[in-house]
Formats: C-alpha cells, structure tokens, sequence
C-alpha cells in the first residue's frame, strides 16, 4: 500500500460563495510530483432526501435546472449550512420544498460526486412518517411535488427529466433498504 502523498502547497485559483477552486502540489512516495487542481464545496457538503408519502409512494420534486437549462424531476435537495448536522438539514430541505418533515429519517449512504476532483459529499436519507411543517425556502419560484410509486422506479429512472445521478442512485438505495426490512 502507498502512502499518502506530501502536501507540498496549496493554492486558491478561484472562490465563489458556493466553490472553491484550488491547485495543490504534491510529492508522492515515488519521488514524482505533480499538480492537481480540485473543486472545494463551501460548507459541509450537501443533502439528498427520499420522502416516503405513505408505504407505496415516494415524493419527487419538479424544479428549475440551470445547469441543464429545463425543470428535472429528482429529490429534495440543498446545502448543508455551518453548523447544521446533515440530519438536521435533511429536515430543513424538505420542509422547505415539500412542506413536510419526518418522524423517521434514515441516513442510507454518503458519497462522493468526483472524489478525485472534489470534497463535495451528499448525504443520503430516507424519510418516513411524514406530517405537515413547512418553513420558508430560498427558491425563486414554489416547487411541484408528485406522489411517485415505488413499483414504478423503473419507469422514473428512464424519463429524460431525472438525471440528477444522486437521484438515480437514491431510488436503488431506497429499494434496497426497504427490501432488507421485510
């Protein structure tokens, strides 16, 4: 096994208020030395709500994509703030832009967009027990939510309009922690 490389230096290109992008030298176990640029997330990373409507339904939400330039399907979603645990936030995001919070959340997964390129981690839950507590979001506009049927995640999972892969992975997440509980 390798061991880790030597943090030489490192070095701000660019900062945004979400992003920051830094060059960072490094000298291996080798002998070699290389640069690596990598993109920094600011604050503590992100969250990834499933909501769960009832025993057979799932909750998606329909909101603007910049990125992509259209509305997409996908989960509740957003920034973990400072000094908010992930669990915290989940709750948060989702009374936010679905107007409900849960009894019961479970953390399914943590992982990594481009591990080799960024720190920036997503939180993974599931969401069960929903009751009705919404607070004030920072979208621009209200964000539709539909009762998705959990028999039907194949069909989701093949429409144009879901392509977030942290949604993507979450529907198998799902499927998989529910089945291990009956």
């Amino acid at each position: 096994m390798n061991d880790l490389p030597q943090v030489l230096n490192v070095e701000t290109l660019a900062q945004t208020r979400l992003f920051h992008i830094e060059a960072v030298d490094l000298a291996f176990s080798n002998g070699r030395k290389a640069r690596f640029e990598r993109l920094m997330g600011s604050g503590s990373g992100a969250v990834l709500v499933v909501p769960m409507v009832d025993a057979q339904n799932l909750l998606v939400v329909r909101e603007y994509a910049v990125g992509l330039e259209r509305y997409e399907l996908g989960f509740v979603k957003g920034r973990i703030d400072g000094g908010e645990s992930p669990c915290h936030a989940a709750q948060r995001e989702m009374q936010e832009e679905t107007g409900f919070a849960a009894r019961n959340i479970l953390q399914v997964a943590s992982v990594a967009l481009t591990p080799a390129y960024s720190n920036y981690r997503t939180f993974i839950f599931l969401a069960r027990d929903l009751y009705a507590d919404s607070r004030p979001g920072d979208e621009p506009e209200p964000l539709q939510t539909l009762a998705w049927p959990l028999t039907d995640l194949a069909r989701l999972r093949s429409r144009d309009d879901f392509s977030d892969a942290r949604s993507l992975l979450a529907t198998y997440l799902v499927q998989d922690a529910l089945k291990e509980e009956s």
